[in-house]
């Protein structure tokens, strides 16, 4: 068999180091892999690099490029033989379908990662294009959509020993609390709502905090200029993209996540592997194993709430934290999330 991960990038967010750590396991297990970015886009090249899987840039950056990059892609794929193809979010999904259609005809799954398609028009095409697919992955039960096909639950996952800590993450008379927003800053994740929180938080007295901003994207300009309008820039550390978010998860008091929509993010899971409480919306898939008992799931209105009361008790956010970890730790370890993607492409293939 060759698996075949086509996404639209290798950007640094969740669905990217999906396959990243799908692709290592593929080798561990002696399973032939190639890794398809549509576009140039890059921010995690070094890593697919440091752990010798093949990938490719199809230079998809506009539609003009589209024939030049469906050509390469034909070439990639012309010398392997039992191929199945895994796409990733949208456009790798109609770029796959579309290469069926003119090429050859190989088994495809897909993962939209995310548990909301805003676009109608997008929602209509996967529909109609359901006939393609031999099946769609979702994160949880609550996942399913009308428009997926043959859904099959299979959440994200991390390598949890290699994110475990020994760290207590004692409150420090000296040190401020420390908030750790860990993701990519564009709309999904309503990152300029921060500002928006710190400034709940001074009014509501409490100023001995910070926001450690681990992320890049596209409202960084946008963050940057309300940070300095609402002369807030004392609570924030903007640190934008980082290969390696253990250090920041290990200093971490806290995991603050305001999205406005999701799948199943990476960085929950990760976050649990660490044992770091964790603030977010009840968005996606995060309700099916985020609740009250393990984590703060609150909407945005009462958010500053939610970090006002881990900060006063601490104790019961470890605890809680703890809950979590226990609870998810074997069911999102990236072996066992591994194993179900294999078994699916092996019934597809």
């Amino acid at each position: 068999m060759t698996i075949v991960h086509l996404i639209t990038g290798l950007g640094g967010g969740g669905a990217e180091h999906m396959v990243l750590e799908l692709s290592k396991n593929a080798q561990k297990n002696k399973i032939k892999t190639i890794v398809i970015s549509i576009t140039n886009a890059n921010k995690i090249e070094d890593k697919f690099k440091a752990e010798q899987i093949e990938y490719h840039f199809l230079g998809i950056n506009s539609p003009k490029s589209l024939f030049s990059g469906l050509s390469q892609f034909k070439s990639i794929l012309k010398p392997h033989q039992n191929i199945t193809m895994h796409c990733h979010m949208f456009h790798a999904c109609m770029l796959g379908i579309i290469y069926k259609l003119f090429y050859k005809q190989v088994p495809m799954v897909f993962t939209m990662h995310t548990n909301s398609v805003k676009q109608l028009y997008r929602r209509l095409l996967l529909a109609l294009t359901k006939p393609f697919r031999k099946s769609d992955i979702i994160f949880s039960d609550n996942s399913k959509k009308w428009y997926l096909k043959n859904s099959i639950v299979i959440p994200n996952g991390v390598d949890f020993q290699k994110l475990a800590t020994s760290v207590s993450r004692e409150l420090s008379t000296t040190k401020p609390f420390s908030f750790l927003f860990l993701g990519r800053l564009f709309g999904p994740k309503n990152p300029l709502f921060l500002v928006d929180l710190v400034q709940k938080l001074i009014k509501k007295g409490h100023k001995n905090f910070v926001i450690d901003l681990v992320g890049d994207g596209p409202l960084k300009s946008d963050l940057m200029s309300k940070i300095e309008q609402t002369n807030t820039k004392a609570y924030f550390n903007l640190h934008g993209f980082q290969n390696n978010v253990k250090p920041f998860l290990q200093e971490a008091h806290a995991l603050i996540l305001p999205s406005l929509w999701e799948g199943m993010p990476v960085t929950i899971i990760e976050a649990s592997a660490s044992k770091l409480p964790i603030i977010t919306t009840p968005v996606g898939s995060i309700p099916d194993f985020l609740n009250d008992t393990n984590a703060k799931v609150v909407d945005l209105t009462h958010f500053d709430q939610a970090m006002i009361e881990v900060m006063t008790n601490y104790a019961e956010a470890k605890s809680k934290a703890n809950t979590l970890y226990n609870e998810i730790n074997a069911t999102f370890h990236i072996d066992f999330v591994f194993d179900k993607h294999l078994k699916l492409y092996q019934s597809v293939s």
